[in-house]
């Protein structure tokens, strides 16, 4: 009964699962590494002395901020930190050279390969012709960190369909074949949730946090190139702007 008055008299008036997540991420922060196993929630139910429905509701919430990993058969675990993505102006917009730039392997998986025709993405690329749409996994350190789809037109890229399947940095690409070093003309961010493709693909739960991304890439003459799109685990990156 100590560690449930100790849970009401320090966070009274609060929902006593949110005191127990505050509580347990303080726990996490101070007495615990990557990697280590969380008690189980019947030991956190005894623990705390509350049952295991608002246990299991405290663990959605630290799942939900990115800060432990859950493994249906095998228990919580404490997440990694997230990994520090600089989408700032002036950097190459290639995600691929910026985690390997922080010494992670990178891996990019083929998911679906179309050309079409769209009105929206046309405009934006300012192309009256097809458009090559990519979508891809990318792992880092062998772990699924995002869905991506890019959308580049074709007539500027001779053999762009041929030469380029979507499996290899589409910056390293452009640069090494075509001499075009990519630029982020701007990007949007967005809140959102995991839906049934993405969530298996991503090794997430349906709903899970996803971070959204998007935007226009152009060339070192403001020429537009690709439109990108990459929806992120939100429990692996957190995104930096440099404003100076």
């Amino acid at each position: 009964m100590g560690n449930r008055l100790q849970l009401i008299n320090r966070y009274g008036g609060r929902p006593i699962y949110r005191q127990l997540s505050d509580l347990l991420e303080t726990r996490l922060a101070t007495q615990s590494s990557p990697g280590d196993r969380l008690p189980s929630e019947a030991e956190l139910s005894q623990e705390f002395d509350v049952n295991r429905l608002t246990v299991r509701r405290a663990l959605d919430e630290l799942n939900q901020r990115g800060l432990i990993e859950t493994v249906r058969g095998k228990g919580s675990f404490v997440a990694e930190p997230r990994l520090r993505y600089d989408v700032s102006a002036g950097r190459d917009a290639s995600f691929t050279r910026s985690m390997r730039d922080l010494g992670h392997r990178v891996g990019i998986e083929l998911l679906a390969c179309n050309i079409i025709e769209d009105g929206e993405l046309q405009a934006e690329l300012d192309t009256a012709g097809p458009v090559l749409v990519a979508t891809t996994l990318r792992l880092v350190d062998d772990e699924p960190w995002s869905v991506s789809v890019t959308s580049i037109q074709t007539g500027r890229f001779p053999g762009l369909t041929e030469q380029w399947a979507g499996d290899t940095s589409l910056f390293d690409f452009l640069l090494d074949t075509h001499g075009v070093r990519m630029q982020r003309a701007y990007r949007t961010f967005v809140a959102t949730l995991a839906e049934p493709a993405e969530a298996e693909q991503l090794h997430l739960r349906v709903g899970a946090p996803i971070l959204e991304m998007r935007g226009l890439n152009v060339d070192q003459r403001g020429v537009p190139v690709a439109v990108v799109a990459h929806r992120f685990r939100g429990d692996r990156v957190k995104f930096t702007v440099d404003l100076r």
